[in-house]
């Protein structure tokens, strides 16, 4: 649930972007051109896996385990910095180890900010925002898990183009290109609703 509240308030927050994009832009340029100079990684010696190649003088491998740094007393392994390397290179780079060391201070704050996020929001945000956020975020989760579809949405806009015709005002009933977004939203949410109330006990108590 922690992770879940983390990206909310991370992607919400888009904190410091410009760092992110010039990681980004960094590494971008480092996959595709040939620098040899020392500030650059040689990518000479890594291949399309990511995984290095034999070289004359070869760093001692780091377990996926170990510690590569830590933020405010939060550890950081190899094995999240690699992942998230290899995600940001889009596979092209999956050691973090072989990133020069400003590359890598880079890439941990990235990997920082969401850690970061969620200690300001533990210590700054109040119990009822906290649970609208994981509602918020539930809600969102499920709406991904539904899939709505034009037949669907014909079908509910037919009832009531014909409840309209019943009332003769059918004039006032848009095209269904029109409004086939709007009654997709609806039966999203009408289904949510279902699912939340299925099996629910209510008891509402009388007035004495």
């Amino acid at each position: 649930m922690k992770k879940i509240l983390v990206l909310s308030v991370f992607l919400g927050l888009c904190v410091n972007s410009l760092s992110a994009d010039d990681l980004k832009n960094s590494l971008t340029h480092m996959l595709n051109t040939k620098d040899t100079s020392p500030s650059m990684v040689d990518l000479s010696s890594i291949d399309i896996n990511g995984k290095a190649k034999p070289v004359k003088k070869v760093r001692k491998k780091r377990s996926a385990k170990a510690v590569v740094a830590m933020v405010n007393g939060h550890k950081i392994l190899k094995k999240e910095a690699d992942e998230h390397l290899k995600k940001r290179t889009r596979g092209q780079m999956s050691d973090f180890d072989y990133l020069p060391r400003k590359q890598r201070l880079r890439l941990i704050q990235e990997i920082a900010l969401p850690i970061l996020a969620l200690e300001s929001a533990q210590k700054e945000l109040s119990e009822g925002e906290k649970e609208a956020i994981y509602a918020r975020t539930w809600i969102q989760k499920e709406a991904l898990k539904i899939k709505i579809t034009d037949e669907q949405a014909k079908e509910v806009y037919n009832q009531i183009k014909q409840q309209s015709q019943e009332k003769n005002a059918t004039a006032n009933v848009p095209p269904f290109e029109k409004i086939k977004n709007k009654i997709k939203s609806q039966i999203l949410e009408k289904q949510i609703i279902g699912k939340l109330m299925k099996d629910v006990e209510i008891k509402v108590e009388e007035i004495n």
